[in-house]
């Protein structure tokens, strides 16, 4: 057992929300896991990496711009005192100060540096300022201005509460939202790439179009919420509660998924190699679902409605409550793998 399963199943031990149900008697997480949490890493490396070369950037462009301004200055020091008289003069009168030396220089821009960073600090301040000020209210543009601004300087996001807020399009990107509360909040299409939901409320969300691709959701509760046609590729959701949540449309491809997931419509969405293996499926509907190569070993799928999805190279191997009716409804079930028995029951054997 990794460290991350161990880490999962610690979480869920201290904290025994009765919502989850059949999640707390599932087995533990597949070894396959770690493949999913490197490539997550590796990619959120990569966008901090980012980030940091903005900053630093920024500092060189200060830099440069007081050695230009010095440079500009020294020059024209020189020209007048090499081409007019009264220039010279005027340039003696104020020699003795050397106003351009090398400490007042360094003073210069530690002054700028020390200033960005104040500013930084201030408008961060304000930024919060205006998100307590706003809170009970529904639409406002100025809190989603401000939300931005935070996310881009790296600020969490941590026991955040935004219940029923409007942030339709907004965007933040690898945002922490570990024990936030976003329950019935408005993200259409917002831009969420590489956030961690860890505990989060987003009960009744609607997250309808919203980028998600390689987010970390853990016990997050999305009971009812909407993610029809969410861009949620390679995203990991561990011990979540999606019970009667709607992903119709949704692009799954190569997510990891395990928790509660009763009565959940995947109708026509896209979980091509999708991992869903000791999930709670009952219930749910797959009709006209991309399943190909997806892993549902283990899971409970007692009352699913798989009527034409695609299930080419589907293991269905140890489901629970699957009968050859569900499975017959589908497209390329001969290619899916099952265990011995329901191969036999669906006369492949």
């Amino acid at each position: 057992m990794n460290s991350k399963t161990l880490y999962l199943l610690k979480v869920i031990v201290q904290n025994p929300l009765k919502e989850y149900g059949p999640l707390l008697t599932q087995k533990p997480l597949p070894q396959g896991i770690t493949q999913w949490f490197n490539q997550r890493q590796r990619s959120r490396f990569w966008r901090m990496a980012v980030r940091l070369l903005q900053d630093v950037i920024e500092v060189l462009i200060i830099l440069a711009t007081v050695i230009i301004v010095i440079l500009t200055i020294l020059y024209a020091e020189d020209f007048l005192k090499s081409q007019t008289t009264w220039g010279n003069s005027f340039i003696k009168s104020i020699e003795k100060s050397r106003i351009l030396g090398t400490f007042e220089s360094i003073s210069i821009v530690t002054a700028l540096v020390v200033y960005v960073r104040r500013g930084k600090k201030q408008s961060q301040y304000e930024a919060w300022q205006v998100i307590d000020s706003m809170q009970g209210t529904e639409i406002s543009h100025a809190r989603i201005k401000a939300l931005e601004d935070l996310a881009k300087d790296g600020v969490s996001f941590k026991g955040l509460s935004l219940p029923r807020a409007n942030l339709e399009q907004i965007t933040l990107v690898d945002v922490d939202f570990t024990e936030a509360n976003l329950a019935e909040v408005k993200l259409q299409e917002a831009n969420l790439q590489g956030c961690r939901f860890e505990l989060t409320q987003l009960q009744g969300a609607n997250l309808g179009q919203a980028n998600l691709r390689e987010s970390f959701f853990l016990l997050a509760q999305l009971q009812q919420a909407n993610l029809g046609a969410a861009d949620l590729r390679n995203a990991d959701l561990q011990g979540v509660n999606l019970l009667e949540a709607n992903l119709q449309k949704a692009n799954l491809q190569g997510a990891y998924i395990l928790g509660n997931l009763q009565a959940v419509n995947f109708q026509e969405a896209n979980l091509r190699g999708a991992t869903l293996a000791g999930a709670y499926l009952k219930n749910a509907s797959f009709q006209n679902t991309n399943l190909r190569g997806a892993n549902l070993k283990e899971a409970n799928l007692e009352g699913v409605n798989f009527q034409g999805a695609n299930l080419n190279g589907v293991n269905f191997q140890q489901a629970k409550g699957l009968n050859p009716k569900q499975i017959q409804q589908a497209k390329s079930w001969q290619q899916a793998l099952y265990s011995k028995e329901f191969s036999s029951q669906l006369g492949l054997l």
